[in-house]
């Protein structure tokens, strides 16, 4: 007797680029056990449509977002139809305070209409305070059925606020690392040859900067330490890939600057091409996936302990992975400038990275979420 169909929806905000592969295989697992996926999403607000990484599902189904300011703070109103959520035999949402309808969920959820579960960090890793915005982060991480937790960190966050570890899915959040390597393997000494004379770089000692474009990259850190790379290393340039609300002060930057170059947001293989020209990743701010950019392709990154990381730092581990200095703006140049000059260091580093690419796969994400999504449906809903 064939097992009856189980029905899921995750809501998303939006969906970037990155996420698309990860929706795709988790709905073909899923269907192997009989679970129907659907994906509800939005749209980006306006700092995001900057970053041009937006996608949408053909299969997933669409569910406008409004955005407003409360108090100087963002909120979004995306009201899920009743049709769909009433159907749904788990749920699962972003752990976002300011995703106003899922308190109306969760309000659901205490009259035993619906189960219900997040996906989040566990906190937000950017804020050091405990005001009222953390509390009420505090609170609703107990007010589901079921955690899917980022990371190994998220996971310590999520039972520091109370919530049963039992029922936490450790997922490691991941990209496709798999098709970054298959691209980076495919890259010929010509193209890359060919991309530098376009680029009008030497290539000798290239650093590169990959991500969004706002402040919690913390640009003004990195342009001073490039500027300073500069000053002891006469052949070091920057190669900045990226786009956000701060394209101005990067623009203003390399206008100043003959051997900085910016390329504005790249996808794909064309992303991974100009990474391949770099010697080392420079991230002095939030790092967040994009170390997994630099495990796939083999591209040491260096960050500092600024204390914004998002989950994805646990990945980390400094001195064989990549590094961390101290939030000195003299350590850091100082460790860029020393792996720069040390091959033989940097290819040791370069191996633990590829190494690494290894472990946090987004095949593994996805066994790991399915896994997490069997037992959710299996269990009874968290008593109220």
């Amino acid at each position: 007797m064939q097992e009856e169909n189980k029905s899921l929806l995750i809501i998303q905000r939006r969906i970037t680029e990155y996420r698309v592969p990860f929706f795709e295989q988790l709905r073909q697992r899923l269907s192997e056990y009989n679970i129907i996926l659907t994906i509800g999403s939005g749209n980006p607000n306006e700092d995001e449509k900057l970053r041009h990484d937006n996608m949408n599902l053909s299969w997933g189904i669409q569910i406008p977002c409004n955005y407003y300011r409360m108090n100087g703070f963002q909120v979004v109103w995306q009201k899920i139809p009743l049709h769909i959520y009433k159907k749904q035999d788990l749920i699962i949402m972003p752990h976002e305070n300011s995703m106003l309808f899922n308190y109306y969920l969760l309000l659901k959820r205490r009259f035993n209409q619906i189960k219900l579960a997040f996906w989040g960090h566990g906190g937000n890793f950017q804020s050091q305070s405990r005001g009222y915005r953390e509390k009420i982060k505090s609170w609703t991480t107990r007010q589901v059925d079921w955690w899917f937790a980022y990371t190994s960190l998220s996971v310590e966050r999520i039972i520091k606020n109370g919530f049963p570890e039992d029922r936490i899915t450790y997922v490691n959040n991941s990209i496709d690392t798999n098709k970054l390597i298959e691209w980076h393997n495919g890259i010929t000494l010509d193209e890359l040859k060919a991309l530098q004379r376009a680029l009008g770089l030497e290539g000798s000692n290239v650093g590169v900067f990959i991500g969004s474009l706002h402040a919690q990259k913390r640009l003004d850190f990195l342009f001073a330490a490039a500027s300073e790379l500069r000053r002891r290393l006469r052949n070091y340039e920057l190669i900045i890939i990226g786009d956000g609300d701060l394209r101005g002060k990067v623009k203003d930057f390399i206008k100043e600057h003959t051997w900085a170059r910016w390329t504005g947001a790249l996808h794909d293989r064309e992303k991974v091409l100009h990474m391949a020209l770099g010697k080392v990743i420079l991230n002095p701010g939030l790092v967040g996936l994009n170390i997994l950019d630099s495990f796939a392709l083999g591209i040491p990154m260096i960050t500092t302990d600024c204390g914004i990381h998002s989950p994805e730092i646990a990945y980390l581990e400094s001195g064989r992975n990549g590094i961390m200095t101290s939030d000195n703006l003299g350590d850091y140049v100082t460790a860029v400038e020393e792996l720069l000059k040390n091959d033989q260091k940097r290819e040791q580093m370069a191996s633990a990275c590829i190494e690494d690419s290894r472990k946090y796969t987004l095949e593994k994400m996805v066994e790991n979420f399915t896994h997490g999504i069997l037992q959710a449906l299996q269990h009874e809903p968290l008593r109220k």
